[in-house]
C-alpha cells in the first residue's frame, strides 16, 4: 500500500510540474487576474492547488508512513567518524567532491512563482520573509548536526542546540529542519520542520507545523548562541505573517533579516511535500504591488535594471535558472569522472 501511495505521489507531481510550464509559456497571466476578488477558479495553478489539497486529505495516513523513512534513513547513517568540518563554499569546485547523500536528496519542499492570485489568498495563506541564501536541510541526530544541500549533498557537520543535535543531547532523538543559511553572517533561519525530536510532522498541516517550531525555537534558548559547546551557529526563526493583516504595515517592522530576497507564500493546509508544489508560491518584493496591489515600503520596492513586468523577469529568471542548472550537472559529472 505504502509503494502504491509513493508512487501515485511521484507521477502526480510529475504530470503537474510538467503540465505547468508549458501552461504558463502557452497562456501569459493577464493583470486581470492579479485581483484579491477572484471568482473564476479555473486556473492551471488553482485548480492544482485544489487537486492537491484534495490528495494530500485522502493519503494523509499513507503518507505519512511513506514520508517517515527520512527519519530511519538518519539513524542509519554510517559517517559519524568523519572529519568534523564547518561550511565553506569559498572554492565552488569542492563542493562536487563532497558525498552525496540519495537519502537526503530532493527531500525539501520547493515553491513555484506566484502565477495567479489564490481565491483564498486572505483566508487561507502565511508568508515568509525569506533573506537571501542556500536552501539547507539540517539533520539533527545521533549527537551531531549535519547540513545537506538540495541534491543530498553533504556540506558540512557541527553541534547545535536541537534535540539530537550535540553529545550532550539523547543519542536517540532526530530533528530534520528546513533553513536557509546565510554565510555571511553565518547563521541558520528556519522555513519549516520535517521532524522533531523523533515526531514526523510531515503529514501535519502548515498552521501546526509553523506553531510547533516556534514554540520549540522559543523553548531552545541556546539555539540563539553562537560558539558555543553545544551551538556553533544561531539557528533562528522567521517572521510568519498571515495574509488577513495589514501586510505593509508588517513588512515595514520587520526585524533585520536582510538582504531580503523574496517572500514565501504557505497555504495554510498544505502537507510538507517534496518537490515543487502549487502550495507554496514565491514573489519578489517588488513584485507584490504588482501582483497583489500591496504597497511596498522603500527599499522593497526598488526594480532591478531593465525591469519590464512580473511576466517577463519569470520567463527570464527561469532560462537563466536552466542555464545555471545545466553548468552545474556539467561539472558534476565532470567530477564525477575525475574523482
Amino acid at each position: 500500500m505504502a509503494t502504491e501511495v509513493k508512487d501515485s505521489l511521484r507521477k502526480l507531481n510529475e504530470k503537474e510540474n510538467g503540465n505547468s510550464r508549458a501552461i504558463f509559456y502557452k497562456k501569459p497571466i493577464k493583470r486581470d487576474n492579479y485581483n484579491l476578488n477572484i471568482q473564476n477558479i479555473d486556473t492551471p495553478q488553482e485548480l492544482r492547488r485544489q487537486r492537491l489539497l484534495q490528495f494530500q486529505k485522502r493519503c494523509r495516513d499513507s503518507t505519512f508512513n511513506v514520508r517517515r523513512g527520512i527519519l530511519e534513513d538518519a539513524f542509519n547513517s554510517e559517517d559519524e567518524l568523519d572529519e568534523d568540518m564547518e561550511i565553506d563554499e569559498s572554492n565552488k569546485k569542492r563542493n562536487y567532491s563532497f558525498k552525496r547523500y540519495k537519502c537526503y536528496a530532493n527531500q525539501l519542499m520547493m515553491s513555484e512563482w506566484m502565477l495567479d492570485v489564490p481565491q483564498d489568498f486572505v483566508e487561507k495563506w502565511i508568508m515568509v520573509p525569506c533573506p537571501e541564501g542556500k536552501r539547507i536541510l539540517l539533520v539533527a541526530c545521533k549527537g551531531i548536526t549535519k547540513a545537506y544541500n538540495k541534491r543530498g549533498n553533504r556540506l558540512g557537520k557541527f553541534y547545535s542546540a536541537l534535540p539530537g543535535g550535540n553529545p550532550s543531547s539523547h543519542r536517540g532523538n532526530c530533528t530534520i529542519i528546513d533553513c536557509i543559511w546565510i554565510k555571511q553572517q553565518k547563521i541558520y533561519y528556519v522555513l519549516d520542520v520535517l521532524a522533531w525530536c523523533n515526531q514526523s510532522l510531515i503529514n501535519c498541516d502548515t498552521e501546526f507545523r509553523f506553531f510547533w517550531l516556534k514554540s520549540q525555537l522559543q523553548e531552545i534558548k541556546e539555539l540563539q548562541e553562537r560558539n558555543m559547546p553545544l551551538n556553533t551557529f544561531p539557528i533562528l526563526s522567521l517572521p510568519n505573517i498571515s495574509c488577513n493583516l495589514d501586510v505593509s504595515s508588517e513588512l515595514a517592522n520587520l526585524p533585520n533579516i536582510s538582504p531580503l530576497d523574496g517572500l514565501l507564500f504557505y497555504h495554510r493546509d498544505g502537507q510538507y511535500t517534496k518537490g515543487r508544489t502549487p502550495l507554496v508560491t514565491w514573489l519578489k518584493p517588488f513584485m507584490l504591488t504588482e501582483v497583489l496591489g500591496i504597497f511596498m515600503p522603500a527599499p522593497f520596492d526598488e526594480k532591478p535594471d531593465g525591469y519590464i513586468d512580473f511576466k517577463y523577469y519569470i520567463l527570464n529568471s527561469k532560462a537563466k535558472k536552466r542555464k545555471e542548472e545545466l553548468e552545474t550537472q556539467t561539472q558534476m559529472d565532470i567530477a564525477d569522472e575525475n574523482p
